[in-house]
């Protein structure tokens, strides 16, 4: 599909009007934003200077620096059993292998299942010159497998599965997991696994499909630095793929950015090893501006949540007869509180929000008291 003909983000349109707003002189706090507001841990930076000086400033393989590729295979085996060596592993942004990978199973006219509502794959496919196919899932945001299995025709290709998951931060179980895992195997499709949040988790445990998937079931995982370890600018993460579609993701990159800068891949070696206390303090924030954010919305009136178990979003309904980009707009515009309107993440996002808690306490605190101050004005109830 042509790009004039992919419609723009609705995220990064609202970024502008927030922009716009604060070059204005305005305040808006931050609840849209799926970044941590944690600077990068002073170890990487300082690992990303030192390898400049050492001279990590000239092209690198596309597909990686082979010792980080080592790290990285090594963390993903152990962590999450995910048969992985370094051949396996591929160094390029999550955002990019999210594209390469469509790229790579993908002809044109394909399909691509989406559970949903679910972030970031609409506009890749519709590139790609493939087919995004809407699945709903369940009220409690787990998947619907019985609608899963009834979308597919004969042009699916791949599935998409995002856990935890971004807007919902809903963890799929082992056993969502294992009859997906069957679907894909009984209909020859391929499984993109978008595991960028897999550190933060704060229920369940973390199951990747490639640990279940038989060899017959084509799995890429993709993992990312960004949310970890404060990295986002960064633009660092991986995927592991099996040999044929690894050889189309080097040549995706080869052909577009070339390669990771050679001394952020030197900083993300050095995170693998190094950064682990980081990252888990991250996520012990991260978890208590949770849990303070969830008892802020128990006292609004006219909304209603299934609480995330992980990744850095709540994902509330409203009873408001607003569409949700209707109310994410007003909101910015009467009360400087930036949320994403939920049809961002599919059709069946509708009627919803998503929030970040990436902000301290005290901006989600205000954030929710222009919050309450809106759904009053705009008539909704206390259940």
């Amino acid at each position: 599909m042509p790009i004039a003909d992919v419609g723009e983000s609705r995220i990064l349109a609202l970024i502008d009007r927030i922009s716009e707003l604060r070059q204005a002189g305005q305040t808006v706090l931050p609840l849209h934003i799926g970044e941590p507001d944690f600077p990068t841990p002073s170890g990487i930076q300082e690992a990303a200077y030192r390898a400049m000086q050492a001279g990590f400033t000239h092209y690198s393989s596309p597909q990686g620096m082979p010792d980080l590729r080592e790290a990285i295979a090594e963390r993903v085996s152990t962590r999450f059993e995910v048969p992985a060596e370094a051949q396996d592993v591929i160094v390029l942004p999550a955002k990019l292998a999210i594209y390469a990978t469509i790229l790579a199973t993908l002809d044109p006219g394909d399909e691509v299942v989406l559970p949903e509502p679910t972030y970031l794959f609409e506009q890749p496919i519709l590139l790609a010159g493939g087919r995004p196919v809407y699945v709903p899932t369940r009220a409690d945001h787990s998947l619907d497998l019985d609608a899963i299995v009834a979308a597919l025709t004969d042009r699916s290709r791949l599935l998409v599965l995002v856990s935890p998951a971004n807007p919902t931060g809903r963890v799929l179980r082992r056993d969502e997991l294992r009859a997906v895992v069957e679907i894909a195997s009984d209909h020859g499709l391929t499984i993109a696994s978008d595991e960028t949040y897999s550190s933060m988790l704060y229920e369940g445990t973390h199951v990747a499909p490639a640990s279940l998937a038989p060899p017959e079931v084509p799995v890429v995982t993709i993992g990312s630095f960004s949310k970890s370890y404060a990295m986002t600018g960064w633009r660092a993460g991986y995927a592991v793929a099996p040999p044929p579609i690894m050889h189309r993701l080097v040549s995706v990159v080869e052909h577009t950015v070339t390669c990771v800068p050679p001394f952020v891949q030197r900083a993300c070696l050095w995170a693998l090893a190094n950064a682990e206390a980081d990252a888990v303090r991250f996520r012990e924030q991260l978890r208590e501006r949770r849990d303070h954010l969830l008892a802020r919305l128990d006292d609004l009136p006219g909304l209603s949540y299934v609480q995330p178990q992980g990744a850095l979003y709540v994902f509330p309904k409203y009873e408001v007869n607003l569409s949700s980009v209707e109310f994410a707009t007003r909101l910015l515009d009467e009360q400087r509180v930036a949320t994403v309107p939920g049809v961002a993440f599919g059709p069946h996002g509708e009627g919803h929000i998503r929030l970040s808690f990436t902000s301290p306490l005290d901006v989600l605190d205000e954030a929710m008291v222009r919050l309450g101050r809106f759904l009053e004005a705009k008539g909704a109830a206390r259940g």
